[in-house]
């Protein structure tokens, strides 16, 4: 082997030393990841009580999680207390403008130091008198932790939260009602199938229904806990009310039917596709439904009509048909009710979709049995501003029907609240909505009011923040539950109140009559042309008889279902949907209406009268019960119809008519089906009918003719014969 030089191997052995040493020379550093602006995360698990008495203490416990890169030292945990808060429009400008709080007590959490991502708990207790709480109201109270990541001891995280104090005062409790929607977008296709499996997700545990219903049901069981603080010596004693919370739910009854059916295995077929799969909610459904039907929220229960229509865009004009659709929707959302949870809902309360609802469409629902609407504050024009809340009941408006309407007004920053999270926990979310309730009872703490909570249609909740903020109407001294329907009728009461006369209702300002929010026009005349065919088809088309009655049945709920789905609320937030739905329709309308049809074809005409022959096909299930009309659009024939023909399932007949023709020669006459009412369904038939009769003239010209050759030939043979003789 051939040995290297000295000097190359000496190149060679510097070379590598350089290339080794290149790559971290060459290479750019990676970035270091910015440190965040709040490295620790302060989560608050428990603040006791909800609120402090004279006299009292208040704990606060939670945890402290290191998100930066660096170690942290000498933590500590202090809690800052601003001045009292005691107007609404203040709380709500304090959610985005924090106001500034001063250090009052501090502790030291169980670890002094924490590596990055690591945590450790504290437990922080003061008395009311160093805390300060002095004037009653709403106090800022924010969680602090301090430490030193480096640069020196500094405030390295916060959790913000409120703490009401009403001090000796005791106000009478406001009355709180509250409706939880159990809605959802449609999901089904005309013939039944499912065309998504997202309603799996949402009734399993975790998903959005699951958490709802388990929100509302837990509100029903009472649980306090200690509700106060745990210091040294002896114990407080525990809050003096405890009560179940009565939640009303508003359910769809579509969606009803749809879980219903999910129970059973089921078939899920996206639009378009002649291929279903099987469904993976049976057991998500079957649960599901089980707890809503053994909870006792099924006798509170506030029905919407089927598919949630939208009220305001079917009241909308004089078309009677439209508002019709609205006592049908109501009418089949109470068979759904009675058939899937053995319930007959009250109709007392309706729930219209959000936004004006004009006195036309409060006539609809007065139709269906209501006499109080659930309505969003917009549904009111401007009102003069005042210094309270004002009760939920308020004056609404006197129907065209003669009956005396009341709105139920939503208090949209609580309802919003109790869907509402934050990022230090779910206790301080609740520690939000309890504040806000206590500004409520604090602007007038003489005086009794009833507020309405309803969360919007398609809110999702977690089930335990929620559920605990529910219970907080049964458990803190300046609220109760009522009932809803108590509240629509004036008669709702707390436990310790006296009963009375009902309250009257409040006066708002003028009631909104636009409806710019409603489903279009253009839309929903699309989706009305089509509802009136498939009445058609199914009132004047399919046969009467009684032996088909229950077909005839179920092709008209299916119709009545698909015309609801289209015409649901939902499409002003989900178009798609709303065209899907709408799309759906027409299809299956088109394809039954397509189903009796007219064979047209060629035929002949021999003389001054015959008949013209064409051949109507039934591909149904059902016998159907039509007439065939013939027109000629250039008077060439006399317009004809037979009489009303019975057509077996899967048969064809042929239909003639006695027809007279105006002249002969090659013409075209346009069949059409009519039904028992003599309405033209389906589209027009061409038939060529051709005639050789002779018309008037051509008849005299041929008389005259032949007159002229009897003649002509007279003559000739009388010459001829005086010719012979001579």
């Amino acid at each position: 082997m051939r040995r290297l030089p000295l000097r190359v191997l000496t190149g060679l052995l510097l070379g590598g030393a350089v290339l080794a040493t290149a790559p971290a020379l060459a290479a750019p550093s990676p970035s270091p990841t910015p440190e965040p602006e709040d490295p620790i995360q302060v989560v608050v698990t428990d603040i006791l009580p909800r609120h402090p008495r004279p006299g009292g203490a208040v704990q606060v416990v939670g945890t402290l999680r290191n998100t930066g890169s660096r170690e942290i030292t000498d933590l500590r945990v202090r809690l800052q207390v601003g001045d009292a808060i005691q107007f609404r429009g203040e709380l709500h400008n304090a959610d985005s403008d924090r106001p500034p709080t001063s250090l009052r007590v501090g502790t030291r959490p169980r670890q002094r130091s924490l590596a990055p991502g690591g945590s450790t708990s504290f437990d922080l207790r003061a008395t009311v008198g160093e805390l300060g709480l002095g004037d009653v109201g709403v106090y800022p109270v924010d969680v602090v932790a301090r430490g030193n990541a480096g640069e020196g001891l500094d405030s390295l995280g916060l959790a913000p939260t409120w703490l009401p104090w009403f001090g000796t005062v005791s106000p009478r409790r406001t009355r709180v009602a509250v409706v939880w929607p159990m809605t959802d977008v449609s999901h089904v296709n005309v013939d039944g199938t499912l065309r998504d499996d997202e309603l799996a997700t949402s009734l399993a545990e975790g998903g959005r229904l699951h958490g709802l219903l388990s929100a509302a049901r837990n509100a029903l069981i009472p649980r306090c806990g200690p509700g106060v603080a745990r210091t040294p010596g002896p114990p407080e004693p525990p809050p003096s009310r405890c009560e179940p919370v009565p939640v009303t739910l508003a359910v769809d009854p579509s969606l009803l039917e749809t879980v219903a059916r999910m129970t059973e295995p089921y078939q899920v077929r996206a639009p378009g596709e002649d291929e279903g799969q099987d469904g993976r909610g049976v057991a998500a459904a079957t649960s599901w439904l089980t707890r809503l039907r053994t909870s006792s929220l099924v006798p509170n229960l506030l029905p919407l009509p089927y598919a949630d229509p939208d009220v305001t865009a079917l009241s909308r004009g004089d078309d009677a048909r439209n508002r019709e659709d609205l006592v049908s929707a109501s009418e089949l959302g109470a068979e759904v009710l009675r058939s899937v949870l053995d319930h007959t809902p009250d109709p007392l309360v309706a729930w219209p979709p959000p936004g004006p609802v004009p006195p036309a469409a409060a006539d609809a629902l007065a139709l269906t049995g209501a006499r109080a609407f659930v309505l969003d504050p917009d549904a009111y024009g401007e009102a003069e501003p005042t210094s309270r809340t004002p009760s939920t009941r308020s004056v609404y408006t006197t129907s065209r029907t003669g009956l005396n309407l009341d709105g139920l007004v939503i208090d949209p920053d609580l309802s919003s609240l109790l869907a509402a999270g934050d990022p230090g926990g779910p206790r301080l979310a609740e520690q939000r909505f309890l504040a806000e309730s206590a500004i409520v009872a604090l602007e007038a703490p003489g005086v009794s009011r009833t507020l309405l909570l309803a969360l919007p249609r398609g809110s999702t909740v977690d089930p335990v923040g929620a559920s605990e903020k529910l219970r907080d109407l049964g458990r803190v001294p300046w609220l109760c539950p009522v009932d809803l329907r108590a509240a629509a009728t004036g008669t709702e009461r707390c436990p310790d109140e006296p009963v009375g006369e009902p309250l009257d209702p409040v006066t708002r300002g003028d009631v909104r009559t636009d409806t710019a929010e409603a489903l279009s026009a253009s839309y929903l005349s699309r989706v009305t042309a089509d509802r009136d065919r498939a009445e058609q088809l199914t009132e004047s088309v399919l046969s009467p008889e009684p032996a088909v009655r229950d077909e005839v049945a179920t092709i008209k709920g299916r119709l009545r279902r698909a015309v609801a789905r289209a015409e649901s609320s939902t499409g002003r937030t989900d178009a798609e949907t709303a065209r899907s739905d709408a799309r759906a329709l027409r299809q299956e309308v088109d394809r039954l209406s397509g189903a009796v049809v007219v064979r047209g074809g060629r035929s002949l005409l021999t003389s001054s009268k015959g008949s013209i022959s064409v051949s109507v096909e039934n591909t149904l299930r059902i016998p159907v019960q039509v007439r065939v009309r013939f027109t000629s659009r250039t008077a060439t024939l006399t317009d004809a119809e037979t009489e009303l023909l019975t057509i077996s399932a899967g048969h064809a007949v042929q239909a003639k008519v006695k027809a007279q023709a105006q002249r002969s020669g090659q013409f075209v006459v346009f069949a059409q089906v009519v039904d028992r009412a003599g309405r033209p369904f389906g589209p027009e038939t061409e038939v060529i009918v051709r005639s050789t009769r002779f018309g008037r003239l051509a008849l005299a010209v041929t008389v005259a003719a032949f007159g002229v050759l009897l003649v002509a030939a007279g003559v000739r043979v009388f010459r001829r014969a005086r010719g012979a003789r001579a």
